[in-house]
């Protein structure tokens, strides 16, 4: 009968460790001292470890950064191509004034030295004539982008001999062979336009300097 009580006693011990893990405590430590009759028990310890196992879900965001490069848009828009227009009236007077002046410029050349100071001033007068008569309008009957095509490149042409002349260039010979020719064909188109008779002097050979 005695020894029931500290049986019961440590029943009750482990009752009580129970009842702290039911209560979420993680450790419980319970010792008996002596019982009720003064017989002396040895002390128990009754050691109760709770695992609290946990699951933790972790969630990983993952940002991407693009680089995107712009590339400018350039548009270009064409200009329409200009058309050659005049609307510049023929002034008949002043137009055969230039056409004998045209003549008279040619004929001065064929008698001159191409290359030196004087003939380049010579060439310049022949293209400020011909920019001149470029200035006035077509002769009726002609295909004006024609016409003023070819006055615009004689006019280049002796300005280009112009220079060639000042460094003695035997190139300024030659060219004022193409200008010559050219002219005789704009004064071949004005005659048949206008019924006059526009011609160039004979050519005239030119001395050629040998040597030796």
């Amino acid at each position: 009968m005695r020894r029931a009580q500290p049986i019961a006693a440590l029943a009750l011990a482990a009752a009580l460790a129970l009842a702290g893990c039911s209560a979420n405590r993680p450790e419980v430590e319970l010792s008996q001292a002596g019982g009720a009759t003064g017989t002396p028990v040895p002390t128990q310890t009754v050691t109760v470890t709770e695992i609290d196992t946990r699951t933790v879900t972790a969630t990983t965001t993952v940002v991407r950064t693009a680089t995107v490069t712009a590339t400018p848009t350039v548009t270009v828009t064409a200009l329409p191509r200009p058309s050659l227009t005049t609307s510049i009236v023929f002034n008949r007077a002043a137009a055969l004034a230039d056409y004998a002046t045209l003549v008279g410029d040619v004929r001065v050349l064929d008698r001159m030295s191409l290359a030196g100071n004087a003939a380049a001033l010579q060439l310049d007068l022949l293209a400020a004539h011909l920019a001149r008569l470029g200035a006035n309008g077509a002769p009726p009957g002609l295909d004006a982008p024609s016409y003023f095509g070819r006055i615009v490149s004689l006019g280049l042409f002796a300005r280009a001999a112009s220079d060639e002349a000042a460094a003695s260039s035997p190139v300024a010979e030659s060219r004022y062979a193409v200008i010559r020719q050219e002219t005789t064909v704009l004064l071949s188109l004005v005659n048949g336009a206008l019924a006059t008779t526009f011609t160039l002097p004979p050519a005239v050979p030119r001395a050629t300097t040998t040597t030796r």
